[in-house]
């Protein structure tokens, strides 16, 4: 049995929870270095769901499969505009070898990690709101979401470096 109060189990499941999200973010970030957008893509999508199951464990919780599924489908269909952008910054990167790539290279790997950050922390929420903070209204979960891509565009370049 265990002698946690409440809020000390909420306390500590947010630990766990935060050091996951980090982990699946340097990870993505890492994956970004590839130069292959498509890799990118899927490996970034395959970390989030997986952190998204992760945390459920860590919240005991039940894995919102419908959630996740729906995460999926969003960061597919998303992807068709970020492969876009990939394919017309790889023609940037063959104007102006070295700097470009590098800069191209280095921009793939923040913004996965960024994503990454922003589902973990809007399902972070949902799992610590009993699973109905992302059943809410699409005008909260959106601001939501901007305040933890905002969050992460500050956090996640300080954990690129050693």
């Amino acid at each position: 049995m265990s002698t946690e109060t409440p809020d000390e189990r909420l306390a500590r499941q947010r630990l766990e929870a935060d050091d996951l999200i980090k982990n699946y973010v340097i990870a993505s970030m890492g994956v970004g270095l590839i130069p292959a957008p498509i890799v990118d893509l899927v490996a970034v999508t395959a970390f989030e769901i997986k952190m998204i199951t992760d945390m459920a464990k860590i919240y005991d919780f039940p894995v919102p499969h419908r959630l996740v599924a729906l995460k999926l489908l969003v960061s597919l269909v998303g992807s068709v505009g970020s492969l876009y952008v990939a394919a017309k910054m790889a023609s940037l990167v063959k104007a102006s070898p070295g700097v470009g790539h590098a800069l191209h290279v280095s921009l793939f790997s923040l913004s996965g990690g960024v994503a990454v950050y922003a589902v973990g922390k809007l399902f972070q929420k949902h799992y610590e709101s009993g699973g109905t903070f992302l059943g809410g209204g699409r005008a909260q979960v959106r601001k939501a979401w901007e305040e933890a891509r905002d969050e992460g565009r500050a956090t996640v370049p300080g954990w690129a470096s050693p």
